[in-house]
Protein backbone atom coordinates (compact mmCIF):
# COMPACT_ATOMS: atom_id res chain seq x y z
CA UNK A 1 0.00 0.00 0.00
CA UNK A 2 1.17 3.62 -1.25
CA UNK A 3 1.68 6.42 1.39
CA UNK A 4 -1.53 7.86 0.20
CA UNK A 5 -3.99 4.73 0.36
CA UNK A 6 -1.89 4.38 3.77
CA UNK A 7 -3.08 7.67 4.58
CA UNK A 8 -7.15 7.23 3.36
CA UNK A 9 -7.42 3.99 5.22
CA UNK A 10 -6.47 5.07 8.59
CA UNK A 11 -8.87 8.08 7.46
CA UNK A 12 -11.81 5.74 7.17
CA UNK A 13 -10.82 3.68 10.45
CA UNK A 14 -11.00 6.86 12.05
CA UNK A 15 -14.46 7.39 10.52
CA UNK A 16 -14.17 10.04 8.06
CA UNK A 17 -15.32 9.68 4.38
CA UNK A 18 -12.74 9.12 1.66
CA UNK A 19 -12.81 9.50 -2.11
CA UNK A 20 -10.55 8.79 -4.85
CA UNK A 21 -9.87 11.56 -7.21
CA UNK A 22 -7.57 11.05 -10.86
CA UNK A 23 -4.12 11.11 -10.11
CA UNK A 24 -4.33 9.05 -6.95
CA UNK A 25 -5.46 12.04 -4.90
CA UNK A 26 -8.12 12.17 -2.50
CA UNK A 27 -10.85 13.95 -0.99
CA UNK A 28 -11.30 13.44 3.05
CA UNK A 29 -14.18 14.35 4.85
CA UNK A 30 -12.96 14.38 8.38
CA UNK A 31 -15.01 13.50 11.35
CA UNK A 32 -14.74 16.07 14.60
CA UNK A 33 -12.32 14.37 17.09
CA UNK A 34 -9.74 13.89 13.84
CA UNK A 35 -10.13 17.61 12.58
CA UNK A 36 -9.40 18.48 16.04
CA UNK A 37 -6.16 15.74 16.56
CA UNK A 38 -4.96 17.04 13.00
CA UNK A 39 -5.48 20.23 13.08
CA UNK A 40 -7.21 20.17 9.72
CA UNK A 41 -10.46 21.48 8.37
CA UNK A 42 -13.57 19.67 7.73
CA UNK A 43 -13.00 18.62 4.26
CA UNK A 44 -9.52 18.30 2.20
CA UNK A 45 -7.87 17.34 -0.57
CA UNK A 46 -4.48 15.21 -0.98
CA UNK A 47 -1.80 14.22 -3.22
CA UNK A 48 1.61 12.81 -3.56
CA UNK A 49 2.60 15.40 -6.46
CA UNK A 50 4.13 18.52 -6.12
CA UNK A 51 0.91 19.83 -9.08
CA UNK A 52 -1.20 18.78 -5.56
CA UNK A 53 0.30 21.38 -2.80
CA UNK A 54 -1.66 24.19 -5.78
CA UNK A 55 -5.47 22.35 -5.09
CA UNK A 56 -4.73 20.65 -1.72
CA UNK A 57 -2.18 19.20 0.60
CA UNK A 58 0.94 17.23 -0.29
CA UNK A 59 1.50 14.24 1.87
CA UNK A 60 4.88 13.06 2.02
CA UNK A 61 7.18 11.34 4.68
CA UNK A 62 8.31 14.12 6.96
CA UNK A 63 4.84 14.96 6.90
CA UNK A 64 2.91 16.01 10.15
CA UNK A 65 -0.03 14.86 8.70
CA UNK A 66 1.49 11.41 8.44
CA UNK A 67 3.10 11.14 11.59
CA UNK A 68 -0.29 11.95 13.62
CA UNK A 69 -1.87 9.59 11.78
CA UNK A 70 0.55 7.10 12.82
CA UNK A 71 0.56 7.74 16.31
CA UNK A 72 -3.44 7.32 15.85
CA UNK A 73 -2.87 3.67 14.37
CA UNK A 74 -0.54 2.92 16.92
CA UNK A 75 -2.95 3.75 19.54
CA UNK A 76 -5.09 1.21 17.91
CA UNK A 77 -3.10 -1.52 19.20
CA UNK A 78 -2.60 0.23 22.58
CA UNK A 79 -5.98 -0.05 24.13
CA UNK A 80 -8.57 -3.22 23.61
CA UNK A 81 -11.21 -4.66 25.68
CA UNK A 82 -11.93 -8.88 25.75
CA UNK A 83 -14.29 -10.79 27.60
CA UNK A 84 -13.42 -14.19 28.80
CA UNK A 85 -16.18 -16.74 27.21
CA UNK A 86 -17.76 -19.39 30.30
CA UNK A 87 -18.91 -18.75 33.91
CA UNK A 88 -17.12 -20.66 37.27
CA UNK A 89 -18.38 -23.27 39.09
CA UNK A 90 -18.72 -21.61 42.44
CA UNK A 91 -16.85 -23.24 45.45
CA UNK A 92 -17.50 -26.68 46.93
CA UNK A 93 -16.84 -25.36 50.74
CA UNK A 94 -16.18 -21.73 50.69
CA UNK A 95 -15.86 -21.61 54.44
CA UNK A 96 -13.18 -23.60 54.32
CA UNK A 97 -11.25 -22.05 51.39
CA UNK A 98 -11.35 -18.81 53.04
CA UNK A 99 -9.79 -20.29 55.90
CA UNK A 100 -7.29 -21.80 53.92
CA UNK A 101 -6.18 -18.57 52.13
CA UNK A 102 -7.62 -15.54 54.04
CA UNK A 103 -5.69 -14.98 57.42
CA UNK A 104 -7.14 -12.07 59.98
CA UNK A 105 -4.89 -11.03 62.18
CA UNK A 106 -6.49 -8.66 64.74
CA UNK A 107 -9.50 -8.76 63.84
CA UNK A 108 -12.49 -11.97 62.92
CA UNK A 109 -14.37 -12.53 59.32
CA UNK A 110 -17.73 -14.49 58.89
CA UNK A 111 -18.64 -15.68 55.26
CA UNK A 112 -22.45 -15.02 54.40
CA UNK A 113 -22.58 -15.96 50.80
CA UNK A 114 -21.20 -16.39 46.92
CA UNK A 115 -22.31 -15.50 43.80
CA UNK A 116 -21.19 -14.91 40.17
CA UNK A 117 -20.46 -11.86 39.59
CA UNK A 118 -19.05 -9.85 36.82
CA UNK A 119 -15.82 -8.31 37.26
CA UNK A 120 -13.73 -5.66 35.18
CA UNK A 121 -9.61 -6.08 35.00
CA UNK A 122 -7.46 -3.98 34.15
CA UNK A 123 -4.12 -5.38 32.35
CA UNK A 124 -1.36 -2.83 32.04
CA UNK A 125 2.36 -3.67 30.83
CA UNK A 126 4.62 -1.22 32.15
CA UNK A 127 8.15 -0.34 30.82
CA UNK A 128 10.20 -0.10 34.16
CA UNK A 129 13.66 1.79 34.52
CA UNK A 130 15.79 1.93 36.99
CA UNK A 131 18.31 5.32 36.44
CA UNK A 132 21.66 6.91 38.10
CA UNK A 133 24.52 7.65 36.09
CA UNK A 134 23.96 4.21 33.96
CA UNK A 135 20.09 2.57 33.30
CA UNK A 136 18.08 -0.53 32.86
CA UNK A 137 14.94 -1.05 31.75
CA UNK A 138 12.64 -4.22 32.25
CA UNK A 139 8.76 -5.11 31.03
CA UNK A 140 6.47 -6.11 33.87
CA UNK A 141 2.69 -6.40 33.50
CA UNK A 142 0.62 -5.36 36.69
CA UNK A 143 -3.04 -6.32 36.55
CA UNK A 144 -5.69 -5.01 39.01
CA UNK A 145 -9.31 -5.74 39.07
CA UNK A 146 -11.05 -2.37 38.77
CA UNK A 147 -14.45 -3.96 40.21
CA UNK A 148 -12.91 -4.97 43.81
CA UNK A 149 -9.69 -3.28 43.70
CA UNK A 150 -8.27 -6.48 44.28
CA UNK A 151 -4.65 -7.52 43.19
CA UNK A 152 -4.93 -11.21 41.20
CA UNK A 153 -1.59 -12.93 41.97
CA UNK A 154 -0.15 -14.99 39.29
CA UNK A 155 -3.46 -13.99 36.92
CA UNK A 156 -0.48 -12.62 34.07
CA UNK A 157 0.77 -16.51 33.40
CA UNK A 158 -2.69 -17.33 33.08
CA UNK A 159 -3.70 -15.04 31.07
CA UNK A 160 -1.03 -15.34 28.02
CA UNK A 161 -2.51 -18.84 27.34
CA UNK A 162 -6.39 -17.79 27.80
CA UNK A 163 -6.04 -13.86 25.71
CA UNK A 164 -5.84 -15.64 22.51
CA UNK A 165 -9.48 -17.77 22.56
CA UNK A 166 -10.92 -13.96 24.24
CA UNK A 167 -9.05 -11.87 21.53
CA UNK A 168 -10.37 -14.10 18.97
CA UNK A 169 -14.14 -14.25 20.10
CA UNK A 170 -14.66 -10.81 21.73
CA UNK A 171 -11.84 -7.68 21.24
CA UNK A 172 -12.81 -4.45 19.80
CA UNK A 173 -11.04 -1.13 20.08
CA UNK A 174 -11.93 1.18 22.27
CA UNK A 175 -13.86 2.91 19.79
CA UNK A 176 -17.45 1.30 21.30
CA UNK A 177 -15.27 1.09 25.16
CA UNK A 178 -13.45 4.36 26.40
CA UNK A 179 -9.89 3.59 27.21
CA UNK A 180 -9.30 2.92 30.18
CA UNK A 181 -7.23 5.63 30.71
CA UNK A 182 -10.26 7.56 30.44
CA UNK A 183 -12.35 8.64 33.44
CA UNK A 184 -11.76 9.03 37.46
CA UNK A 185 -12.33 5.40 37.95
CA UNK A 186 -9.31 4.52 35.67
CA UNK A 187 -6.83 7.18 36.52
CA UNK A 188 -7.09 6.16 40.22
CA UNK A 189 -6.69 2.57 39.20
CA UNK A 190 -3.90 3.75 36.93
CA UNK A 191 -2.22 5.77 39.91
CA UNK A 192 -2.73 2.56 42.25
CA UNK A 193 -0.93 0.16 39.75
CA UNK A 194 2.21 2.33 38.96
CA UNK A 195 2.63 2.66 43.04
CA UNK A 196 2.41 -1.64 43.20
CA UNK A 197 4.68 -0.72 39.73
CA UNK A 198 7.63 1.67 42.16
CA UNK A 199 6.77 -0.77 45.02
CA UNK A 200 8.19 -3.97 43.25
CA UNK A 201 10.55 -2.07 41.06
CA UNK A 202 13.51 -2.17 44.04
CA UNK A 203 13.18 -5.69 44.04
CA UNK A 204 13.53 -5.99 40.32
CA UNK A 205 16.90 -4.79 39.61
CA UNK A 206 18.96 -6.18 42.70
CA UNK A 207 22.26 -6.27 40.63
CA UNK A 208 21.78 -2.83 39.07
CA UNK A 209 21.08 -1.57 42.76
CA UNK A 210 24.26 -3.09 44.02
CA UNK A 211 26.24 -2.29 41.50
CA UNK A 212 25.38 1.26 41.51
CA UNK A 213 26.21 1.56 45.65
CA UNK A 214 29.48 -0.36 44.82
CA UNK A 215 30.68 2.50 42.63
CA UNK A 216 29.17 5.27 44.95
CA UNK A 217 31.08 3.37 47.75
CA UNK A 218 34.53 3.45 45.31
CA UNK A 219 34.01 6.97 44.86
CA UNK A 220 33.53 7.93 48.25
CA UNK A 221 36.47 6.37 49.22
CA UNK A 222 38.49 8.40 46.83
CA UNK A 223 36.85 11.56 47.85
CA UNK A 224 38.44 10.67 51.26
CA UNK A 225 41.32 9.46 50.37
CA UNK A 226 41.97 13.21 47.91
CA UNK A 227 40.55 15.72 50.47
CA UNK A 228 42.55 13.60 53.72
CA UNK A 229 46.01 14.27 51.80
CA UNK A 230 44.81 17.55 51.58
CA UNK A 231 43.64 17.86 55.02
CA UNK A 232 47.14 15.79 56.14
CA UNK A 233 49.38 18.47 53.57
CA UNK A 234 47.58 21.57 55.16
CA UNK A 235 48.50 20.06 58.44
CA UNK A 236 52.32 19.24 57.69
CA UNK A 237 52.73 22.64 56.26
CA UNK A 238 51.74 24.56 59.62
CA UNK A 239 53.94 22.01 61.96
CA UNK A 240 57.19 23.17 59.67
CA UNK A 241 55.82 27.02 59.35
CA UNK A 242 55.45 27.10 63.19
CA UNK A 243 52.53 29.55 64.66
CA UNK A 244 53.83 32.91 63.19
CA UNK A 245 52.60 35.59 61.20
CA UNK A 246 48.78 34.15 61.29
CA UNK A 247 49.95 30.99 59.90
CA UNK A 248 47.25 28.59 62.42
CA UNK A 249 44.45 31.06 61.20
CA UNK A 250 45.43 30.25 57.63
CA UNK A 251 45.39 27.09 57.72
CA UNK A 252 42.73 26.97 60.12
CA UNK A 253 40.90 28.62 57.31
CA UNK A 254 42.13 26.33 54.35
CA UNK A 255 41.28 23.30 56.41
CA UNK A 256 37.13 24.61 56.93
CA UNK A 257 37.22 25.68 52.78
CA UNK A 258 38.52 21.66 52.19
CA UNK A 259 35.51 20.41 54.40
CA UNK A 260 33.63 22.54 52.74
CA UNK A 261 34.16 21.27 49.50
CA UNK A 262 34.55 17.91 50.33
CA UNK A 263 30.90 17.78 52.11
CA UNK A 264 30.11 18.90 48.37
CA UNK A 265 31.56 16.68 46.55
CA UNK A 266 30.14 13.86 48.63
CA UNK A 267 26.32 15.12 47.92
CA UNK A 268 27.28 15.38 43.81
CA UNK A 269 28.36 12.02 44.09
CA UNK A 270 25.26 10.91 46.61
CA UNK A 271 22.82 12.59 43.90
CA UNK A 272 25.02 10.69 40.69
CA UNK A 273 24.27 7.65 41.98
CA UNK A 274 20.93 8.06 43.24
CA UNK A 275 18.50 5.57 41.65
CA UNK A 276 15.55 6.95 40.19
CA UNK A 277 12.44 4.76 39.53
CA UNK A 278 10.63 5.14 36.18
CA UNK A 279 7.29 3.45 35.05
CA UNK A 280 5.74 4.04 31.40
CA UNK A 281 2.60 2.25 30.31
CA UNK A 282 2.76 0.62 27.25
CA UNK A 283 -0.90 -0.09 26.79
CA UNK A 284 -4.10 -1.27 28.45
CA UNK A 285 -6.37 -4.17 28.16
CA UNK A 286 -9.22 -3.82 30.26
CA UNK A 287 -10.22 -7.44 30.46
CA UNK A 288 -13.98 -8.47 31.56
CA UNK A 289 -14.71 -12.04 33.36
CA UNK A 290 -17.26 -13.89 35.98
CA UNK A 291 -15.89 -14.88 39.20
CA UNK A 292 -16.82 -16.44 42.04
CA UNK A 293 -17.67 -13.49 44.47
CA UNK A 294 -17.27 -13.82 48.37
CA UNK A 295 -19.32 -11.70 50.45
CA UNK A 296 -17.14 -11.24 53.47
CA UNK A 297 -18.66 -9.64 57.40
CA UNK A 298 -15.04 -7.65 58.77
CA UNK A 299 -15.45 -7.07 62.19
CA UNK A 300 -12.60 -4.81 64.61
CA UNK A 301 -13.64 -4.14 68.03
CA UNK A 302 -17.18 -2.48 67.02
CA UNK A 303 -17.02 -1.68 63.79
CA UNK A 304 -18.25 -3.62 61.05
CA UNK A 305 -17.22 -3.43 57.36
CA UNK A 306 -18.66 -5.83 54.55
CA UNK A 307 -16.05 -6.72 51.75
CA UNK A 308 -16.19 -8.66 48.36
CA UNK A 309 -13.54 -10.95 47.86
CA UNK A 310 -13.27 -13.00 44.23
CA UNK A 311 -11.85 -15.87 43.03
CA UNK A 312 -9.95 -15.57 40.73
CA UNK A 313 -11.61 -16.95 37.07
CA UNK A 314 -8.30 -18.36 35.34
CA UNK A 315 -5.76 -19.32 38.64
CA UNK A 316 -8.62 -20.00 41.16
CA UNK A 317 -6.96 -18.23 43.70
CA UNK A 318 -8.64 -15.66 45.90
CA UNK A 319 -7.51 -12.27 44.96
CA UNK A 320 -5.08 -10.36 47.23
CA UNK A 321 -6.36 -6.70 48.80
CA UNK A 322 -3.55 -4.25 48.56
CA UNK A 323 -2.55 -2.35 51.84
CA UNK A 324 -3.63 0.77 52.50
CA UNK A 325 -0.63 2.00 52.69
CA UNK A 326 2.46 0.62 50.95
CA UNK A 327 -0.13 -1.23 48.14
CA UNK A 328 1.70 -4.61 48.66
CA UNK A 329 -0.88 -7.36 47.47
CA UNK A 330 -1.65 -9.43 50.62
CA UNK A 331 -4.14 -12.08 52.25
CA UNK A 332 -2.74 -12.11 55.90
CA UNK A 333 -3.07 -8.65 57.18
CA UNK A 334 -3.86 -6.40 60.09
CA UNK A 335 -6.96 -4.05 60.54
CA UNK A 336 -6.24 -0.57 61.89
CA UNK A 337 -8.71 1.77 64.03
CA UNK A 338 -10.12 3.76 61.22
CA UNK A 339 -10.48 -0.10 58.96
CA UNK A 340 -7.63 0.00 56.44
CA UNK A 341 -6.14 -3.23 55.55
CA UNK A 342 -2.41 -3.47 56.70
CA UNK A 343 0.29 -5.68 55.69
CA UNK A 344 2.32 -6.47 59.05
CA UNK A 345 5.50 -3.68 58.06
CA UNK A 346 2.63 -0.98 58.12
CA UNK A 347 1.01 -2.10 61.19
CA UNK A 348 0.33 -0.90 63.99
CA UNK A 349 1.35 2.67 62.70
CA UNK A 350 -1.15 3.26 60.08
CA UNK A 351 0.37 6.16 57.36
CA UNK A 352 -3.27 6.48 55.85
CA UNK A 353 -4.97 7.20 59.63
CA UNK A 354 -1.63 9.87 60.37
CA UNK A 355 -2.27 11.20 56.47
CA UNK A 356 0.78 10.17 55.30
CA UNK A 357 -0.91 8.18 52.76
CA UNK A 358 -3.97 8.36 50.79
CA UNK A 359 -5.03 4.83 51.75
CA UNK A 360 -8.54 3.61 51.32
CA UNK A 361 -10.40 1.70 53.41
CA UNK A 362 -11.56 -1.86 52.03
Amino acid sequence: MDLIGWFGAVAELEGALVEEGGGGRLSVLFPDHLQRRLQIGEMESFGMEERDSDVGRLLHDGNPLIANMGAILAEKGRFATVELPGKPPLLQGPEAFLERHFTAQNFIYRYQDQKIEAVRYLVVPFLVGAVSDMKTERIITIILNETTRTVPLGMENDLTAALPQALSSSAHSTAADPAPSGGAGATEALSLMKEMVHRQAMQLFPEFLRSSERRMLRDLERLQEYYGAIAREIQTGLKKRGDRDGEREKAAGRMEATRLEYEKKIDDVRDKYAVEIQAEPLGALRLWAAAVMLHIRMQRRKQVMQIKLPVNPLNGLLEAIPCASCQSPILNGFLCDGMHFLCPACHPNCPACRGQRRGNSI
